[in-house]
């Protein structure tokens, strides 16, 4: 049912979606979406809850078999680009939650748990000495807010983007000469 729910509301707008629209998709009766969801609403909710989970189970696996901090900053960019790569309609549901209730539940638990592992694997590589990172919040922010950007915004997606995004945040960008960029390192 929330497989369903979720094609529909990839694919309308929410207040376009009826509850007789979800049960069909779903093949199943009116009244058995009722009884698991009391009405649109908590339906959506349940699916975004759902989807969360799946997103955090998913970073959990990525990054148990990895050791260095690089690599594991690259498994998150990663993991993020490719759940929402995978299902595209999340991302406008999530927002318009978002916008409508404040930051939704589920969703700030997730933000919380990205934060967490990405925070580790800043301070792994600082103790390291592979990398230093002067204002770990900052930089995590703007690495998720960046990625939100790049999820809406940024089609091609070369196979290498998770590491350039994880390069340019810990090495930046430099200009070199008639402003050509080098990535991930100084210029001549």
């Amino acid at each position: 049912m929330l497989d369903a729910a979720a094609r529909l509301f990839g694919s309308q707008r929410f207040h376009e979606v009826r509850m007789e629209d979800i049960a069909a998709e779903a093949a199943v009766g009116k009244g058995t979406l009722y009884r698991y969801f009391d009405d649109k609403e908590e339906l959506y909710l349940a699916l975004l809850e759902r989807a969360s989970r799946q997103l955090v189970e998913r970073l959990h696996q990525e990054l148990a078999h990895l050791q260095e901090p690089h690599a594991k900053l690259t498994a998150i960019v990663s993991g993020i680009l490719t759940f929402f790569d995978e299902q595209p309609h999340l991302f406008d549901l999530i927002q318009r939650a978002e916008v409508l209730r404040g930051p939704n539940a589920s969703w700030q638990v997730t933000r919380d748990e990205v934060f967490r592992m990405t925070r580790e694997a800043l301070e792994e590589g600082r103790r390291r000495g592979e990398f230093v990172v002067r204002d770990p919040e900052l930089a995590m922010t703007m690495l998720l807010a960046g990625l939100r950007g790049i999820i809406r915004f940024y089609k091609q997606r070369p196979r290498d983007l998770a590491e350039r995004i994880v390069d340019g945040m810990l090495r930046g960008y430099a200009q070199c000469g008639r402003g050509h960029v080098k990535h991930g390192s100084t210029c001549p």
